[in-house]
């Protein structure tokens, strides 16, 4: 990585500065005294990273093999052709390279959108948008990125007027991530979300950050024999991490427990996972329904989004089982007239729920 030029001579930081030939190639290409200096693998990747965007290697290989026209690109949309594309190595190589730094840097969600003249990729960290610096040359490559995505996904790659939801496992440093792909048609092109759901973040109890005597509150409730705890609150705001805390800390030999989830997104021993599949009719509902036969003691249900599954939760809850779920709400006290709002009677509600949690 270049790092100063001055009286003639470019100081460079490198790994190995003892690397003689490549000293040479660099002076003798540009025509400087070169200086080098001792700098970690790390950093230099980083500062490159920085300073020529991320996948700079790799769009400077796809543009220098001098095959592409940049025009053909940028207005040609056919199938066939973008397909093509997005088999080249270097096409998936950078939609690699993305996916896997997104997830170095811990963000929940990468955002790829398209303008009229330049494509831009934010990663969400710790809920703030950072902007992702990018080669300038990668704006002719937005159709073969987005394909290139579809087919991880499994999604129609000949549909570009439909919004379409697909998912895709990836192994990143021996660690299994799953991710939720939403692509939205827009004037410049298709927009992608893609949510990372890492199971590497797993708190207990007391490392989320409640007050001492909100935490007392809670190991009091999820001692419970039945009754329902919610959790409420924005997206993004840890509801189902808060969830998972309480059942890591309640998970014993004693108890069989079950959940129902949208999609599984944290593994945890000695718990039976069932992730819904709504096109093939396995709801949450009808989910409820069955593991009910299955005599858990304590069961979670991943969200209420609807009167059914508010009732069957609620029955569920009467007939002594401790349920965990989460409501849509950005407080607690929203929490009941969201249910009241879905129908609910007011009387099961009072006998069933034991608490709302923000």
């Amino acid at each position: 990585m270049p790092v100063k030029f001055e009286n003639n001579t470019l100081t460079v930081a490198m790994e190995d500065p003892l690397d003689v030939r490549t000293l040479d190639d660099i002076s003798l290409f540009l025509d400087f005294k070169v200086q080098p200096v001792l700098a970690s693998f790390s950093d230099i990747s980083e500062a490159i990273k920085k300073h020529y965007g991320l996948g700079a290697e790799t769009i400077e290989e796809i543009m220098g093999s001098g095959e592409l026209d940049k025009d053909l690109l940028v207005q040609k949309s056919r199938t066939e052709n973008i397909d093509e594309m997005t088999q080249d190595a270097s096409i998936v190589k950078f939609v690699n390279q993305m996916l896997a730094q997104a997830v170095k840097e811990n963000a929940t969600d990468i955002h790829i959108e398209p303008y009229e003249d330049e494509i831009k990729i934010r990663y969400r960290v710790d809920g703030i948008l950072y902007d992702v610096s990018i080669p300038q040359d990668i704006t002719y490559f937005k159709l073969a990125i987005v394909s290139r995505i579809k087919i991880m996904s499994n999604l129609d790659i000949a549909e570009h007027r439909l919004p379409q939801d697909g998912r895709i496992k990836i192994k990143v440093v021996g660690q299994e991530i799953d991710l939720r792909v939403s692509i939205l048609p827009t004037q410049f092109g298709e927009s992608v979300d893609i949510r990372i759901l890492s199971g590497a973040v797993f708190y207990n109890l007391k490392n989320l950050g409640l007050l001492p005597s909100d935490l007392v509150i809670l190991e009091k409730l999820i001692k419970k024999p039945h009754g329902i705890i919610f959790v409420t609150g924005p997206t993004g705001s840890g509801k189902t991490t808060t969830l998972y805390a309480c059942l890591s800390k309640i998970n014993n030999k004693d108890s069989k427990i079950i959940t129902i989830e949208d999609p599984v997104e944290y593994q945890i021993k000695g718990v039976t996972q069932i992730q819904v599949h709504p096109k093939i009719g396995l709801s949450f509902a009808a989910g409820l329904r069955s593991t009910l036969r299955h005599d858990p003691d304590i069961m979670m249900v991943g969200e209420v989004r609807d009167f059914e599954t508010a009732e069957i939760t609620i029955r569920v809850a009467l007939t002594g089982h401790l349920v965990f779920s989460t409501l849509h709400t950005n407080d607690a006290a929203g929490g009941l007239t969201r249910l009241l709002d879905m129908g609910i009677e007011p009387y099961l509600v009072a006998s069933s729920v034991e608490c709302f949690i923000a």
